[in-house]
């Protein structure tokens, strides 16, 4: 029944938003529902929230909270171009931070054009980000670590900085930069690409964890794997260069070294993330990860969700005619897909 209620109020805030030329913000609290308009429903939105509710944003370019101090659970549109094409993808331009209060947040499917910046040295534990792409992710400070965060399928246009954050997970995501300090973190089945102008070694400061069934696509230097790690597991990693700097205070574990990185996927070239590549592995069963299947975002415990669609109903078509027929009737087609993951 919860579903139901879900996939026809997605209609409806489909045929809201699509007849009107403001967007609409759904806000769900303790069994009511609430839709908000006007020129920052995002806002408005997360003003009458509280810990625990649910928000549901529409694509376009939003007025958006730039504090977040509750953990809510908030839905984007997605920001992938293919799979926005009815909807746009929802994008907040410039930087968001996380705050004291917003513990258990979850947010899923939004592009962040800046940075996302956990408050200093403040304490926010079991925030999931989730299909989402960001400018760089911060956890500011050195005190109190922010516990059991979850990274999971998102794209991050250049680094993470961990250096208030231990016993969290960073998996299934595309990586453009360095990452740097952090404890106890499991980093695995990542693409790094590693643009070389955001950082110099590929991981700084790292302690205790372990780096696992990721692909490597530095292409440059051999010796520039880590610097200042210790404890560090590296096992099961795809690296194009046939020697590495792991040293003796880290793991050296099952690695693929000497591997043409040029031919390993269906279709990829240079250092950066783009949509129009295909992130397929060429030879799949060739490459296992230390829990049997492939290496990459297409293995492990979270494989990579085609376009990152959010894992709420998802609007993927819509058909509204320019003008009303001869009996004053306004036809309209908007096809929405229930996701289940």
């Amino acid at each position: 029944m919860k579903s139901s209620k879900l996939f026809f109020l997605f209609l409806f805030l489909a045929s809201a938003t699509f007849l009107s030329a403001q967007q609409k913000v759904v806000l769900q609290s303790n069994g009511t529902t609430t839709v908000f308009g006007g020129a920052q429903p995002f806002t408005d939105a997360y003003n009458a929230s509280a810990t625990g509710d649910t928000i549901y944003l529409p694509g376009g370019s939003l007025v958006y909270p730039t504090n977040i101090t509750k953990g809510l659970v908030i839905y984007g549109a997605g920001h992938y171009p293919d799979s926005t094409l009815a909807t746009g993808k929802t994008v907040l331009s410039g930087n968001l931070t996380i705050n004291v209060g917003a513990d258990n947040l979850h947010l899923e499917g939004v592009e962040l054009t800046g940075g996302l910046f956990f408050s200093s040295n403040v304490k926010i534990d079991n925030v999931v980000l989730r299909r989402c792409r960001f400018g760089n992710i911060n956890y500011v400070g050195n005190a109190s670590p922010c516990e059991n965060s979850q990274i999971i399928q998102c794209v991050i246009n250049e680094g993470i900085t961990l250096s208030n954050a231990k016993s969290s997970t960073i998996s299934n995501c595309f990586i453009g930069g360095q990452i740097g300090n952090g404890s106890e973190i499991a980093i695995l089945n990542n693409v790094f690409f590693y643009n070389t102008t955001v950082a110099y070694h590929i991981f700084n400061g790292l302690k205790n964890s372990s780096v696992s069934n990721n692909i490597f696509l530095r292409r440059d230097r051999a010796d520039c794997i880590q610097t200042g790690c210790n404890g560090v597991a590296f096992s099961n990693n795809i690296f194009k260069h046939s020697t590495t700097n792991i040293d003796a205070n880290n793991s050296d574990i099952n690695n693929y070294k000497g591997i043409d990185i040029d031919n390993l996927f269906v279709n990829q070239s240079g250092q950066v993330f783009d949509y129009s590549h295909d992130y397929h592995l060429l030879s799949p069963t060739i490459y296992t990860g230390t829990d049997g299947t492939q290496v990459g975002v297409y293995g492990g415990l979270f494989p990579y969700k085609a376009s990152a669609v959010p894992s709420n109903p998802h609007i993927s078509t819509k058909l509204i005619a320019p003008q009303t027929n001869n009996n004053g009737e306004l036809q309209i087609q908007i096809n929405v897909s229930a996701q289940d993951e």
